[in-house]
C-alpha cells in the first residue's frame, strides 16, 4: 500500500514539474515512464531565457547494509536535471550539501574550496572549483544562493563550461527543488553572460564521414521497419535525425543531440548495431585515456536486473590504464545502470585523444537497443566531460 501511495505521489510531483516547465517552454515533451522506465521531460525554453534546454528525469540509488543478523537494502529515488546554454566559456563549479561531498568531485581541476561570504550558505554547502574567480562572481549573487538553498538534499549542482554551458543537478524528488534547480541554472547563465561574451569558446564541430560506397543493407525489410519505428520515437528527444542513404533504405542513422553532449552520433546497421559518437573538444586532453568495458556474461546483462551499483559492476570487466580514471568510472552509477540494459552488448569504449572524444558501443541488432544505446552514449559523454575533462 505504501509503495503504491509513493508511486502515485511521484507521478503527481512529476506532472506538477511538467506543468510549471510548460509555461517556460516553446516546445516540451513529456514521457510518463512506467515499470523499469524512468519518466522524462525534455523542454526547449522560450527565447527570452538564457538557459535554452532542460531535461528532467529520475534515478534510484540502492544501498545495502548489514543489520547485525542479515543483509538488507534500501532504495531512494532522486530527481536528475540536465541543462544547457548554447554559448559557453571555461568554467567548472561543484556545489553539494555539506556532508554529501565525496571523492568523485575532488581533483582533476576541482582543487579549491570556495566560500561565498554568506556564513549560512557556507555552513550548509561545500563548493569546489577549478575556476575560483568565476565561481566567486556567481556565489556573490544572492539570488543564485537563495535558489540553491531551496534545493532539498542536494547531491550535486555542477556547472561545466566550454563551447556550451552544461549543468547537472541531483536532488530530492519534489516540485520546489526542481523549480529552484532550474531557476539557479537560469541565474547562472545570466550572471556568466558577460564572461561568455568576453571569453567565448568556439570550436568547429566534428562531422560524420560519408563512405565512398554505402554498405549494402544486411537485414530484412521487416527488421528495418522495426528499427525505423524506434528511431522515429527517439526523434522526439533529439535535435536532428537523418537516415542515410535514404529513409526507405537506410544503413546508417546520424543524430544531432538536443543538449550538445557531443557533436553527433552515428548508428551503423549491420549484423550488429554499431554506435559511434564524436565530439571536438575545446582544448586537448592532458593525455590519451582509453576506457574499455566488456560484459562478463552477455546473457546476464540482458536477462537479470541487478539493483545496487556494486551488483551492476560485477557484470562488467572494466579496463583503464589510468588508475584514477578507473576509480572514477567505477563510481558512474547511472552509466552502468543504463549499460546493463543493453541487450547482447559486445563492447563499450570511451577514448580521449588530443581534442577528440570518441565513444563506441557495439551490441545486438535489437530494436530496444536503439534508445538504450543513445542513453548510454549520452551518459558517457556527460560523465566524461564533468569528471575527466574538468
Amino acid at each position: 500500500m505504501l509503495a503504491a501511495e509513493e508511486s502515485q505521489r511521484r507521478k503527481e510531483t512529476f506532472q506538477k514539474i511538467y506543468s510549471w516547465l510548460k509555461q517556460k517552454s516553446k516546445k516540451i515533451y513529456y514521457e510518463k515512464g512506467g515499470f523499469l522506465k524512468r519518466p522524462r521531460i525534455i523542454a526547449e525554453l522560450k527565447p527570452e531565457m538564457e538557459l535554452e534546454r532542460v531535461e528532467v528525469t529520475t534515478f534510484t540509488v540502492h544501498h545495502g547494509y548489514y543489520t547485525g543478523t542479515h543483509y538488507a537494502s534500501h532504495a531512494r529515488t532522486y530527481l536528475r536535471i540536465l541543462g544547457t546554454s548554447e554559448e559557453g566559456t571555461f568554467v567548472n563549479i561543484t556545489i553539494r550539501d555539506e556532508g554529501l561531498f565525496d571523492k568523485l568531485a575532488i581533483g582533476l581541476g576541482l582543487t579549491k574550496d570556495i566560500d561565498s561570504g554568506d556564513p549560512i550558505f557556507d555552513q550548509t554547502h561545500r563548493i569546489k572549483s577549478g575556476t575560483p574567480e568565476i565561481a566567486l562572481k556567481l556565489l556573490k549573487d544572492k539570488q543564485f544562493r537563495d535558489y540553491v538553498s531551496m534545493i532539498r538534499d542536494l547531491r550535486k549542482f555542477e556547472i561545466r563550461g566550454g563551447k556550451h554551458l552544461h549543468f547537472i543537478v541531483e536532488c530530492n524528488y519534489d516540485v520546489s527543488s526542481a523549480v529552484n534547480a532550474i531557476l539557479a541554472m537560469e541565474r547562472t547563465a545570466e550572471v556568466l553572460a558577460p564572461e561568455i561574451e568576453r571569453k567565448p569558446v568556439k570550436v568547429e564541430k566534428a562531422r560524420p564521414v560519408t563512405p565512398k560506397v554505402e554498405p549494402r543493407r544486411a537485414v530484412s525489410s521487416e527488421v528495418t521497419l522495426k528499427l525505423k519505428k524506434e528511431f522515429e520515437k527517439l526523434s522526439i528527444s533529439v535535435s536532428k535525425l537523418e537516415f542515410k542513404p535514404s529513409e526507405e533504405n537506410f544503413t546508417r542513422v546520424i543524430i544531432t543531440p538536443l543538449l550538445g553532449e557531443f557533436d553527433y552520433v552515428q548508428y551503423e546497421i549491420t549484423e550488429k548495431l554499431k554506435v559511434r559518437a564524436l565530439d571536438n573538444l575545446e582544448k586537448p586532453a592532458s593525455k590519451t585515456i582509453t576506457i574499455q568495458i566488456y560484459p562478463k556474461d552477455m546473457k546476464t546483462t540482458s536477462t537479470q536486473k541487478p539493483t545496487s551499483i556494486e551488483e551492476i559492476k560485477t557484470l562488467f570487466d572494466i579496463r583503464c590504464e589510468d588508475q584514477e580514471v578507473l576509480r572514477r568510472i567505477s563510481e558512474a552509477y547511472i552509466l552502468f545502470e543504463v549499460l546493463s540494459e543493453i541487450k547482447e552488448l559486445s563492447n563499450f569504449n570511451v577514448k580521449l585523444q588530443g581534442q577528440t572524444m570518441e565513444i563506441y558501443l557495439e551490441c545486438g541488432l535489437n530494436p530496444e537497443n536503439i534508445r538504450r544505446a543513445y542513453e548510454v552514449i549520452r551518459e558517457a559523454a556527460w560523465w566524461t566531460k564533468f569528471y575527466i575533462l574538468i
